[in-house]
């Protein structure tokens, strides 16, 4: 059994609730269901019997984990998910949050209007520093269950050669069932990271040199993991901090490696609101870009089915997965 920690945020509030930091601002709810596959080992939870420094290892790494896919979340939502944690082991650890928590985020105060009054908020993000370990600890395990998809993608178009890839439902269940130790983002995040979608929705494995390498350049410099992080910003209305904004060639150059990832809906998404400013840019740049966002645009008329994951059959798939685990 998981159990689930959301809140009730009562709109109004009281002037204490409103400047005081530490007074009860919400009501703690506990709920319960059947965990997904895969869902409690992949997941860092606190049992009990860790010392002081693998405890705080753990908070850290929940903190990391939080931050890195919704940055610039309030304090205390991000206790409520280390609370989390140790309620679904039935554990509650005396600890400093707040200085753990700034042990590896910082914080960031901005003014905001709330019922005709001026109040300052904070958000929390993750140090620059705390990115590189999220990074090189999720590339490790995306490369090793990478590796795993791709062998069974070629197993299969070995034995079905007039296919021109495998379907994304063929490729979950696989991966369900046989990588172990699974990354934290969906297989549908990554999976562009590695290899290329066609155009009846399929996935396949590079064809050349020049594709292989395309892929292996966009991972090294983390480029699809910093775009899902720009995009995150931009999805939830937030300030983007300065080091995490490109500026307008980073982001003329974001939008080409989109376009030649088959990445159309994020190309598409960064050309319209991501703040690109194409007087920045030569006369040369911004034809360039201007025709890259135009191929996304077209693919994604032409292909709708290539900005989603799920198609066909894979609701019976997945439905058939939950229900045997």
């Amino acid at each position: 059994m998981v159990r689930k920690v959301s809140y009730i945020d009562a709109k109004q509030k009281s002037i204490n609730q409103r400047t005081a930091d530490k007074v009860t601002k919400r009501d703690l709810v506990i709920s319960f269901r059947k965990p997904r596959p895969g869902e409690i080992t992949a997941k860092i939870n606190i049992n009990g019997t860790e010392d002081q420094e693998t405890f705080n290892d753990k908070v850290y790494a929940i903190i990391r984990e939080y931050l890195e896919s919704q940055p610039g979340t309030a304090k205390d939502r991000i206790y409520d998910e280390v609370v989390s944690r140790m309620v679904r082991q039935r554990r509650m650890e005396a600890h400093n949050f707040e200085e753990l928590l700034r042990q590896v985020a910082e914080e960031v105060s901005e003014p905001v209007m709330e019922d005709l009054e001026r109040h300052v908020i904070s958000r929390w993000y993750l140090k620059e520093t705390e990115l590189a370990v999220v990074d090189a600890a999720e590339n490790a395990k995306e490369d090793a269950a990478a590796e795993q998809i791709g062998k069974f993608i070629a197993a299969e178009l070995a034995k079905r050669p007039e296919w021109d890839g495998v379907h994304y439902s063929d490729l979950f269940e696989q991966y369900v069932y046989t990588v172990k130790d699974k990354p934290r983002r969906p297989l549908a995040e990554w999976l562009l990271d590695y290899f290329y979608k066609t155009d009846s929705g399929t996935y396949r494995l590079p064809l050349t040199k020049e594709e292989e390498q395309l892929k292996a350049a966009g991972r090294a410099q983390g480029i699809n993991r910093r775009i899902k992080r720009y995009l995150a910003f931009l999805e939830q209305g937030l300030a983007v901090p300065a080091k995490e904004r490109p500026n307008d060639a980073t982001l003329a150059g974001w939008i080409r490696h989109c376009k030649r990832s088959d990445m159309y809906e994020q190309g598409k998404l960064l050309f319209a609101k991501g703040g690109l400013n194409l007087d920045n840019l030569s006369e040369e740049a911004q034809v360039d870009v201007e025709e890259d966002y135009d191929v996304c645009v077209r693919n994604l008329a032409r292909n709708p089915g290539k900005s989603k994951s799920y198609q066909g059959k894979t609701f019976f798939t997945l439905y058939n997965i939950f229900n045997n685990c």
